[in-house]
């Protein structure tokens, strides 16, 4: 099958390295509002969105506001500085002229942070803004085929309207999807499906065109904020018959290689302090294209990614003293009760060092300290009866929780990739909220959760049991304060797997569900006016109890 013409004028566009993509403008540059070189009446300039806007103002939005316009051919940019609404949401659109092929459209916060994005393969480009966002947006259209008029216009849209004028217009939301890859046949269902049995919740970073040469590798750099996870997709077109992707540190070595998902190649990358790194593709035979979707975790998604997906981490680069004493360090100021060591040992690549514990009733943290070289190390704790309490993975530590009436245990150590030495050290929590004992898998997932985000154990106390099953819904109505989050954090106990939780707008009945295995997480943000959600969990099978836990959370 050949590809679609319109993809391969984008991919031209964006050769070589799609370096000319999605390329975002500096914070200090003059805003644009005309060409000086061709200037473009208000007559002119509000005719080519008129369409849109008609349509939008029928939905529901108010009258079209002219922000910015250009004659130019590709390349041209047209752009300004537009205001937010308080209250509500901001439509702003970009349309070209009848010679103008495709029409690309930006919107960045003063930081230069992306608020919304439509790179469709269209001669006009759309987005929703609606809270939260920052008061004001620099709005940016560029021509990619073609050549003629372009203009930039906005409306404003009541919060209630915003779902009806979104359809009308053909916008996309802030962090969805921008449409650049929208010509490669597939790609949405395929990305949808990937993530699905990766698990968690991502948001989109990039997505590019990459051209693909035997000669030499084709480079492009991510970051991996503390306590996030990036999922990188690597889809190459059908020239390209096989394809190596790597991820590079600084100095060139090799941290991670892709694995295999038929054609295309796929990782998941997660860092405890955060990290930048190089992701290299290079075709074996013939030249082609590839897409790139990265997408970004939300804080703590190391304790929802399904158990089948590998994760990529690095390994431990202090002694083991060195790391124990950064450790209690680090959680001095958390809640805990005083630590101990509970013993030493070996760990190794592919088989298990045992180690006999006494578990005190409660709950109790355990962490696993690696020493250099030992990285990443996994480890599980077991009951006498050989039940599962808690199990946990790191790059430079195992962290688990065991929580319950107190029982004599075994903690088994397995080294991933490096062996070397670990210390086990407990450490009791004071006052543990009576949920967590009684559901201790239930709590050491939650508690996993949590401790993925630094967090402090002070956030427990307002844990609660739902009972859920595959036929029946758990509500609980929420919220959200004015200029705050809201995020709520499950995980199931035993006889149950799958979990669903759904958000609900009662304004605009939007909504966004996310699925994980055993726990699951979501948060959802007011602007200048609070917000009412209602949250939906169920199991996909099974029927079994959950913890449960909503939290104010920073806006950023």
């Amino acid at each position: 099958m050949r590809m679609p013409f319109e993809w391969a004028l984008f991919a031209v566009a964006c050769a070589p390295l799609a370096l000319g993509c999605g390329a975002r403008p500096t914070t200090h540059s003059p805003p644009l509002t005309t060409s000086h070189r061709d200037p473009v009446g208000p007559a002119n300039g509000r005719a080519v969105l008129e369409p849109i806007a008609a349509r939008a103002t029928q939905a529901g939005a108010s009258k079209l506001t002219v922000v910015a316009s250009v004659i130019g051919s590709e390349g041209e940019r047209a752009g300004a500085f537009v205001e937010l609404p308080k209250t509500g949401c901001l439509l702003v659109t970009a349309a070209g002229s009848t010679g103008v092929g495709d029409v690309d459209l930006f919107a960045f916060d003063d930081e230069g942070t992306a608020a919304g994005a439509d790179e469709s393969p269209a001669p006009a480009a759309a987005v929703l803004l609606c809270s939260p966002q920052p008061s004001r947006v620099y709005v940016s259209a560029r021509i990619v085929s073609g050549g003629g008029v372009v203009s930039i216009g906005t409306q404003e849209v009541p919060q209630d309207k915003a779902r009806s004028v979104a359809a009308a217009a053909g916008a996309r939301a802030g962090g969805e999807d921008t449409g650049r890859l929208d010509s490669w046949p597939g790609l949405e269902a395929k990305v949808r499906e990937h993530r699905a049995l990766v698990g968690a919740r991502w948001e989109d970073v990039r997505r590019l065109a990459a051209p693909l040469d035997p000669r030499a590798p084709t480079r492009t750099s991510i970051t991996i904020e503390p306590h996030r996870c990036v999922d990188v997709l690597v889809t190459p077109s059908e020239e390209v018959s096989s394809i190596e992707v790597v991820a590079e540190t600084a100095d060139g070595r090799i941290a991670a290689r892709a694995t295999t998902q038929g054609r295309d190649r796929t990782m998941v990358l997660c860092s405890d302090e955060g990290e930048s790194l190089t992701i290299a593709m290079r075709p074996r035979l013939a030249q082609g294209l590839a897409a790139v979707i990265i997408g970004r975790s939300l804080p703590g998604a190391d304790a929802e990614i399904a158990r089948t997906v590998r994760v990529d981490r690095t390994t431990q680069s202090l002694s083991l003293v060195d790391a124990t004493k950064a450790l209690e360090t680090a959680l001095g100021s958390k809640g805990y009760g005083p630590s101990k060591s509970l013993g030493r040992g070996q760990a190794k690549v592919g088989s298990r060092a045992g180690l006999d514990a006494k578990v005190s009733g409660g709950c109790s943290r355990l962490d696993v300290v690696a020493g250099s070289p030992l990285g990443p190390v996994r480890a599980s704790l077991w009951d006498d009866r050989g039940g599962l309490l808690s199990e946990g993975s790191g790059p430079t530590r195992a962290t688990l929780f065991a929580c319950g009436a107190g029982a004599s245990a075994r903690i088994d150590v397995e080294a991933e990739a490096r062996p070397g030495p670990f210390d086990v050290v407990i450490r009791p929590f004071t006052k543990p909220p009576p949920e967590l004992v009684a559901h201790p898998l239930a709590a050491a997932r939650l508690l996993a959760r949590l401790d993925e985000e630094d967090a402090d154990v002070t956030l427990v106390e307002g844990v609660r049991e739902v009972k859920l099953a595959h036929a029946a819904l758990a509500k609980e109505a929420i919220e959200v304060k004015e200029g705050t989050c809201r995020e709520i954090i499950a995980a199931i106990d035993g006889g149950g797997s799958g979990i669903e939780l759904r958000l609900l707008d009662d304004a605009t009945k939007t909504d966004s569900i996310v699925r994980s295995r055993f726990t699951v997480s979501d948060r959802v943000c007011a602007g200048n006016v609070a917000k009412k959600v209602t949250a939906e969990l169920r199991l996909t099978t099974g029927e079994g109890p959950a913890l449960v836990i909503a939290r104010e959370t920073p806006t950023n």
